[in-house]
């Protein structure tokens, strides 16, 4: 009787301690912890991280990114005959939470994770995502030193320096601007390495360093422009990069309308997605602009016609993706088929092969426990599909053309969205 009434309360305590836990997030590492390594092989599931602002400041654009995932993950929901499982974790829109989010998500062992919209947020999981050799890909971050310090960090946008050859680009090629001046605002560093890309490109386009007439700098909190405009006036310049945020800009080509410089071509990064800003640009007929769009979305494709009729038929026809979502599509995609291109590699590897090539017995330990943990398990491990992902080339996906070629920030085409005498012209893109 008494044994019989342990096995009770043995029973009755490990179903509180699951429900009491089931409400939190640490109940997936209880699940996990107890309950998957006696998983079959063929039974597992493939986990993809979402690491996003689902709260906070950043909530709209971090659910428009999720949105995007989900929607592939909906198309295609399974790899390598398993069922993929989306794992979330809300960073809050804040570093402190975001510190704590990405900690707990890899706790989860994603075999890639998606996210995060925020340059800081995305700063934040760097070392955390490089420490527990996972994958990641940023969908929108364009920070450089995201991807630069961070082999298992990739993006799936431009980085925010290429912004300047591809303004450069549009100026020169579509244009026909064959002189320029740029205007920055003193001490942004990263103002400053776009324009150094924006510079050498037109003078190699050009072929002539007289294609830049001068580099102008402009204090944060300056109010009134006139002197800059007039040595613009008087440099010739025929294009203007305004390397600035949008309301400075706004107020920028304020001051140039009321003091008639408006024959140039007006040039922003893709900052000037802005409502308030666009709608000035929009209002004054006498101004000529253009500037990168939030992600390159290319009509013409197949995975771009998959996604758009995916996403018309969830959300409805009046609802448009943003250039995030059709990213977000992208990345999910690029990380299915790396995690399948990877096992494929490592199944028909020569394993004694490798470890006989290893430079020293514990590397050939390793490769082989490597080899051994994806056969027993059929889930590469992250340095095969970071590796996988970095050779990802000619992947023409719903945001663009993109290109790793064995590096983790990708060569992708950047649309150039121009508005003249208040109208949208057709959109530019350079691949």
């Amino acid at each position: 009787m008494r044994k019989g009434l342990r096995k009770v309360l043995a029973a009755v305590l490990a179903a509180s301690l699951v429900m009491g836990l089931s409400g939190c997030t640490t109940y997936n590492n209880f699940k996990n912890a107890f309950f998957s390594d006696g998983q079959a092989a063929s039974e597992r599931t493939i986990k993809i991280g979402i690491y996003e602002p689902m709260t906070g400041q950043y909530k709209e654009q971090g659910k428009e990114e999720a949105a995007g995932i989900e929607l592939a993950h909906e198309l295609y929901p399974e790899v390598l005959g398993k069922k993929i499982e989306l794992v979330y974790a809300d960073n809050k829109s804040n570093i402190y939470d975001a510190d704590t989010a990405i900690q707990e998500l890899l706790t989860n062992s994603p075999s890639v994770v998606l996210g995060s919209y925020g340059e800081t947020l995305t700063l934040v999981a760097s070392d955390y995502i490089k420490g527990a050799n996972t994958p990641a890909i940023t969908i929108s971050s364009t920070n450089p030193l995201i991807t630069a310090n961070n082999d298992y960090y990739f993006s799936a946008t431009y980085s925010e320096t290429k912004q300047g050859d591809a303004l450069a680009d549009f100026a020169y090629t579509s244009q026909k601007r064959n002189v320029a001046a740029t205007v920055k605002i003193a001490n942004d560093d990263t103002a400053t390495a776009t324009i150094k890309r924006f510079t050498n490109k037109m003078k190699k386009l050009a072929g002539s360093a007289g294609s830049l007439a001068g580099n102008f700098v402009v204090s944060a909190d300056s109010q009134d422009y006139t002197e800059t405009i007039e040595k613009i006036r008087s440099s010739g310049a025929k294009a203007v990069f305004l390397a600035m945020p949008p309301a400075s800009a706004q107020s920028f080509m304020e001051q140039c309308v009321k003091n008639n410089l408006t024959h140039v071509l007006f040039l922003g990064t893709k900052s000037w997605n802005d409502k308030s800003l666009l709608k000035f640009v929009r209002k004054n007929e006498k101004l000529n602009v253009a500037f990168c769009a939030e992600q390159t979305q290319v009509n013409d494709s197949e995975l771009y016609n998959t996604f758009l009729g995916a996403y018309k038929a969830k959300y409805g026809d009046s609802k448009e993706p943003s250039g995030g979502a059709a990213a977000a599509f992208d990345a999910y995609i690029m990380a299915v088929k790396a995690i399948e291109d990877a096992y494929n590699k490592m199944a028909a590897s020569d394993v004694e092969e490798l470890v006989k090539q290893a430079k020293s017995d514990a590397e050939g330990k390793a490769i082989r426990d490597a080899y051994n943990k994806t056969m027993e398990e059929g889930i590469p491990d992250g340095s095969h599909i970071r590796e996988a992902l970095s050779k990802i080339t000619e992947f023409k996906g719903a945001s663009g053309l993109i290109n790793y070629n064995g590096n983790n920030e990708p060569s992708k085409s950047i649309a150039i969205n121009h508005i003249q005498a208040g109208k949208d012209m057709p959109v530019y893109v350079v691949k």
